[in-house]
């Protein structure tokens, strides 16, 4: 979701009404965060490569179920395959077509999934679940103003945009284009500073409001009964999948 935010520049707001909106974002997030993490690593840990077409299976069936838009999902995936692509290109040239597009479908189930996890949770709740898993504060809340900050270059990218197009500015004729460069360049160093400004703002902002190290104003919410149904049915699954791959189970 942060990679979607910095990439194509949109507001909060847009990104998590997804997440409001379905079925998917309204489960406990830590329900959804022990489940989907049950299962992307028992996929990632998977070899056969029925096990792993499987799980793609699963994968992608979570996704549909979600009701999550397909296009959201579908260009946070694209933002992912170059990575995906890379990697199955490097075990395909090293151990073969079959291993490298197992590498693929393994990859794809486990961002997918991942992918679901972030657009179907508010990112406050994500954040927040984490913490109640009894994840380190000072993980959570760096991860918290880390996104915070990715937002800002992002809304400072959209208005330095506006003002070079205001300018005339309408991109290089060509990637020799040296003028286009020295625009470019600078935009970059004045995204930084402008940036930098906006976040001491609030860190400012955030004192005066009595922060000092850790976020410690969390919701706390219980897990339903569909909270645990969600949470242990994909458990089940990645357990049975690995003892599948294991030989365990018949």
């Amino acid at each position: 979701m942060i990679v979607l935010h910095v990439r194509a520049g949109q507001a909060v707001g847009h990104l998590d009404e997804h997440a409001r909106s379905v079925w998917f974002g309204k489960l406990d997030a830590r329900a959804k965060i022990l489940g989907v993490f049950a299962f992307v690593i028992a996929a990632a840990l998977l070899t056969d490569p029925i096990l792993i077409i499987f799980a793609l299976v699963v994968s992608i069936m979570i996704a549909l179920l979600s009701r999550l838009p397909a296009r959201h999902l579908g260009r946070a995936y694209l933002a992912a395959l170059p990575f995906l692509a890379f990697a199955s290109f490097s075990v395909f040239l090293f151990a073969g077509v079959e291993k490298g597009a197992m590498m693929l479908a393994r990859t794809s189930a486990c961002v997918i999934a991942l992918l679901v996890l972030a657009a179907g949770t508010d990112t406050f709740e994500l954040f927040a679940g984490l913490r109640r898993l009894r994840v380190p504060g000072v993980l959570t809340t760096l991860l918290m103003l880390t996104h915070r900050y990715l937002l800002l270059l992002s809304e400072e990218l959209d208005r330095m945009r506006v003002a070079r197009k205001a300018r005339g500015f309408s991109g290089g004729k060509s990637l020799l284009d040296l003028q286009a460069f020295k625009v470019l360049s600078n935009t970059a160093g004045m995204l930084l500073v402008r940036s930098s400004g906006r976040a001491e703002r609030i860190f400012e902002a955030l004192k005066m409001r009595g922060f000092s190290k850790d976020m410690r104003s969390w919701r706390e919410t219980r897990i339903a009964a569909a909270d645990a149904v969600f949470m242990l049915s994909l458990v089940a699954v990645a357990a049975a999948l690995l003892l599948l791959q294991l030989e365990v189970l018949p």
